[in-house]
């Protein structure tokens, strides 16, 4: 098993980047049950912790809280996995956190509505270099891992019985470093492979049956099901840099509609996106960083098959990450930032682009290091 390096560390001795191990998260430290509406309608609110930002800290393997509505993140962990802890995600109520790269790889969960959360680790993980999961239905979930010398392979389990443990269900060869996995439009499984400049298409009901597509530009990564000039399939960000072989150049956004088995460029601009998502008035939000290791978040405003980039500052500050979140109740962006040993920030915007009063908001301690972070799904 390697040592887990970070991200930060990997951008300046030019070592290979985990881009899924990036993570980090604000857990709020106590967690409220919901409560009788004051004014006797007969309604409760919501219970506190299905209101909250989660994000993972890829140095400790600690998982945080952000109370949106207080804009307050939690100063101490809800729950420990491992260091280099990654992607974290909520399916039917519970918290899975993919973990990689040191002893305790692997995939573990945890129940957020419990009074003492615990991180448990799914049998037959351990060991396994996770990265995201992709949930099909409430009895199959994917995780796309990689392995010793660069291998890679797509894994299921059973989120209904998350201790029935993991099995294998796809392999790929050498340098095939799989990526963010998805369930796309068209119920196939989709997964970026990062160092062959490609998507995979895999079919469900036979894994053996894959239609390899390539990407427009070098280190696709990021991946999200949406629409794209009135076509339903999916959206790719390619970050521009193939982390085996070094090379470097601006990335790119693709889309694959839904049965096609080619990529239609939507946007090379000067852009280098690791992760997307596509807002409800048909805009993408893009986040990742440059082949300088500067972070950066761009708003990509779709028209037909035009595509207009802007990146969303700070004032003059460029900010991003591997992670971003979408909080559907308020509108509202998050993208966490990361000065690595020194800060972590979360910054917060809306669908234009706009910053919250707010924004940036400082989180976690020096010693974390925040990278990956989602809202939980019920």
């Amino acid at each position: 098993m390697r040592t887990f390096i970070s991200d930060k560390e990997r951008a300046v001795t030019g070592r290979t980047l985990r881009l899924g191990a990036c993570a980090a998260a604000l857990i709020a430290a106590t967690l409220a049950g919901g409560c009788s509406n004051p004014a006797g309608t007969g309604s409760t609110t919501p219970a506190a912790y299905t209101t909250y930002l989660y994000m993972t800290d890829t140095t400790n393997g600690r998982v945080y809280t952000f109370n949106p509505s207080t804009h307050v993140g939690s100063s101490t962990s809800l729950i420990n996995t491992s260091s280099a802890a990654g992607e974290v995600e909520f399916y039917k109520g519970i918290g899975y956190v993919a973990v990689g790269y040191n002893s305790g790889a692997g995939v573990y969960y945890f129940d957020p509505s419990s009074s003492a959360p615990s991180a448990k680790l799914i049998g037959g993980s351990a060991g396994l270099d996770a990265e995201y999961f992709a949930f099909y239905s409430p009895t199959l979930a994917y995780v796309s891992v990689v392995g010793t010398g660069d291998t890679g392979g797509i894994y299921t389990f059973n989120p209904s019985s998350p201790s029935s443990g993991f099995t294998q269900v796809a392999a790929t060869g050498a340098n095939k470093y799989l990526q963010e996995i998805i369930i796309g439009p068209d119920q196939m499984i989709y997964v970026a492979e990062n160092y062959d400049k490609a998507v995979l298409r895999i079919n469900p009901t036979n894994y053996s049956n894959v239609t390899t597509v390539a990407t427009s530009e070098q280190g696709p990564t990021g991946l999200v099901s949406g629409t794209y000039n009135g076509l339903p399939g999916v959206f790719v960000a390619n970050t521009g840099t193939n982390y085996l072989s070094g090379a470097a150049t601006p990335g790119s956004i693709d889309f694959i509609a839904a049965g096609s088995s080619t990529a239609t460029t939507v946007t090379a601009n000067s852009i280098y996106p690791a992760r997307l998502i596509q807002l409800p008035n048909g805009s993408l939000i893009a986040t990742g960083y440059d082949n300088s290791y500067t972070p950066h978040t761009y708003l990509v405003t779709l028209s037909g098959t035009n595509a207009s980039v802007s990146e969303i500052r700070a004032g003059t500050t460029s900010f991003g990450s591997f992670s971003i979140a979408y909080n559907s109740s308020s509108g509202l962006i998050y993208v966490p930032n990361n000065i690595y040993g020194t800060s972590n920030q979360l910054y917060v915007f809306d669908a234009s682009g706009n910053q919250q009063s707010y924004s940036p908001v400082s989180v976690m301690t020096s010693s974390d290091n925040i990278a990956n972070v989602a809202f939980y799904q019920d």
